[in-house]
């Protein structure tokens, strides 16, 4: 009998300490932050341009992004946790490979936001490319691997063409051109009597003739009162439009602050700032095959 007390005693206080037991252990993770858990599968650096505010890249680990001369970008680093909603921005460090002196410069750093400003100086020899490397290492302690947290990108730099020396458009390129201006804002294709001035104007001004056209089509009366006369055309389905037609990028692509950024302008009347924002941006550049051509500002 006198063992079956002891037994009965040991499990009722075992029974009291259990709970103050598990308080401990959500207090002990409690105090090592939110991200204490982990894993993170994932890292990745977002690639902003500074001139149209645009995400323009993402890159990964050791990968390759392609920058113009002169251009300036924000490099935003991103990791991904499996159990939260949205990434996290982890203090990240970035520093050039050979400080000063190469194509690609650091101006400014913000390592509580994990990101860096970057700018692409003129190269001494502006027909051929370069590639440089970055370093990033993440020093804020979130329970990251250290496999994920120092690692290298590589910044490949091509030298902006000569301003005499750009390709005039065709006069078939500058339609096709101004017909994916009409579809992305318009939201319908372009008619050949109203859009002539239009090309004839790529046709003879180039690549900076077509920013001006984004912009007389962005601030016409059909895109700002006329649009919205068909019906369900919303803001929404606008900057859908937009991106699709201007970027190539589908709904399930774009980065949602992105997306937030340029909604909130919609909305406030600010058509042409979008649109020239996207126009003006590398990825339309590239996806549009127009690299070559002049950027006169």
């Amino acid at each position: 009998m006198k063992n079956t007390h002891r037994s009965w005693g040991l499990m009722a206080l075992l029974l009291m300490l259990s709970p103050l037991a598990a308080f401990a252990q959500a207090r002990s993770l409690n105090a090592q932050g939110p991200y204490a858990q982990g894993p993170y599968q994932d890292i990745a650096i977002q690639v902003k341009d500074l001139d149209s505010e645009q995400v323009i890249a993402t890159v990964r680990p050791g990968g390759t992004i392609t920058l113009r001369e002169g251009q300036r970008v924000r490099l935003i680093m991103t990791a991904d946790h499996p159990g939260q909603k949205g990434v996290v921005y982890p203090e990240t460090e970035f520093t050039e490979a050979d400080p000063g002196r190469g194509w690609v410069r650091l101006t400014r750093t913000n390592v509580d936001n994990a990101n860096a400003t970057l700018r692409i100086v003129r190269p001494s020899n502006a027909t051929r490319s370069r590639t440089e490397t970055l370093s990033y290492r993440i020093v804020e302690n979130i329970g990251m691997p250290d496999s994920l947290r120092e690692g290298t990108i590589n910044v490949r730099v091509e030298p902006a063409a000569a301003s005499g020396s750009s390709p005039v458009a065709t006069r078939q390129q500058a339609r096709d051109l101004t017909n994916r201006l009409y579809q992305a804002i318009l939201m319908r294709n372009l008619d050949e009597a109203g859009a002539r001035a239009h090309v004839d104007s790529i046709v003879k001004g180039g690549y900076p003739a077509l920013i001006q056209v984004a912009e007389r089509i962005a601030e016409s009366d059909e895109s700002r009162i006329g649009v919205y006369e068909r019906e369900g055309v919303c803001n929404q389905q606008r900057l859908l439009s937009m991106y699709k037609n201007l970027l190539g990028l589908s709904a399930s692509q774009i980065d949602r602050e992105q997306w937030e950024e340029d909604l909130q302008r919609m909305n406030a009347g600010q058509i042409d700032a979008v649109v020239t924002g996207m126009v003006r941006s590398p990825r339309f550049q590239q996806l549009h095959n127009l690299e070559r051509m002049a950027i006169r500002y």
